[in-house]
């Protein structure tokens, strides 16, 4: 993946715990801190700007966030309004948010720019005004041409938080689903079976298959069996058997893995990949090919990542970590700097170096 169109910087003012956010972002960044510091309401933001280009903002905020008062930092007493800036060369985007006297947040600006300087076009900075004041619902157009405000709305529309955290009797994962549903693997796995049918005859296919493999020996192939009214199930057969169990025959960490490896794996990746503690029930092994798998996949496409496991930590550099705190009632991010850590690292792994304390990011 170039920089072209990487979400490289976001300025974040007023969301949630995060009075003010002025962050860099890699290709590869993965948020470490301590309960309540703030690493899920940071990935949240990504949910809230999915709802806000899908003009479901007004549902979102009152269904997912219990309105406006408890969107905004501290609430409106404190906060008077949501500003957003997100810069993804050549182009971001400016959003301001303010709340109405029945809980709601409607915009009080929005706006596409393309920097045209950013890849040498004569044509300068360019303007493009969106929802106007009091609009109840973005007017960020439906991803499609190629101006700039269908470029902002192609890419936030392509950065999805995937939780694959359910793996319980009920999880959607272990449901059959339509076959037909196969275009993109959806945010809790619930099209597993659907989508992994769809690239069977991939060379990522076989790469899935082979990564699974080394994490649980057992486990030979998928089994693809469409059902009436063309739904499939997730199946699977057991190595040196002729059996086929499915997705309830596997324990949770594997079926986790087997999600997190498909996502990865896939032939056509989404622009950014957001994980809320993807290391949930995984074993160390594990871990260790799921961060080489987003060390690899980082080339191509951005990650972020909110993770707590120090065994999953001490498997990326310094520069790949964002340290997450809770500071005078307000969440903290800053990017870990190397003098921080050089003579650290020359005895103990960065993990080792964030449990020790000398990091920030655990609790006080």
């Amino acid at each position: 993946m170039g920089k072209l169109g990487r979400l490289q910087h976001l300025k974040l003012k007023g969301f949630r715990s995060i009075r003010a956010l002025d962050l860099s972002l890699a290709p590869l960044n993965i948020l470490i801190g301590p309960n309540g510091a703030g690493k899920s309401n940071f990935i949240g933001f990504f949910r809230f700007m999915n709802s806000l280009q899908a003009k479901e903002l007004q549902l979102y905020v009152r269904t997912q966030l219990n309105g406006a008062d408890r969107t905004l930092y501290f609430g409106r007493k404190t906060t008077t309004k949501l500003e957003i800036d997100l810069h993804f060369p050549p182009n971001s985007y400016q959003a301001t948010l303010v709340p109405t006297t029945d809980d709601s947040l409607v915009f009080a600006m929005e706006t596409a720019v393309f920097h045209g300087k950013e890849i040498n076009y004569s044509g300068g900075t360019q303007q493009h005004p969106l929802a106007g004041a009091g609009a109840l619902e973005s007017g960020l157009p439906r991803p499609g041409s190629l101006s700039p405000a269908h470029h902002v709305s192609r890419y936030i529309n392509d950065w999805k938080v995937y939780h694959f955290h359910d793996t319980s009797d009920t999880a959607k994962v272990k449901m059959a689903y339509s076959i037909h549903e196969n275009a993109r693997l959806m945010p809790h796995g619930e099209n597993l079976a659907a989508y992994l049918y769809g690239i069977r005859d991939t060379e990522a296919y076989t790469r899935i298959v082979h990564t699974i493999k080394r994490v649980a020996p057992f486990f030979h192939d998928f089994v693809f069996q469409p059902e009436a009214n063309d739904l499939i199930r997730l199946r699977w057969k057991h190595k040196g058997s002729d059996d086929y169990f499915d997705a309830t025959m596997l324990s949770d960490g594997t079926l986790r893995f087997i999600c997190l490896t498909t996502l990865l794996l896939q032939p056509t990746l989404p622009t950014m990949i957001l994980l809320d503690e993807p290391e949930l029930g995984l074993h160390p092994f594990a871990m260790q090919l799921l961060a080489a798998m987003m060390r690899s996949v980082s080339e191509r496409t951005q990650i972020i990542a909110s993770t707590q496991s120090v065994t999953l930590a001490n498997q990326f550099g310094w520069q790949d970590l964002v340290v997450v705190d809770q500071i005078g009632n307000e969440s903290c991010f800053r990017r870990l700097q190397e003098q921080e850590v050089a003579h650290w690292l020359e005895q103990y792994k960065l993990g080792e170096i964030w449990e020790m304390n000398v990091l920030g990011g655990t609790p006080e």
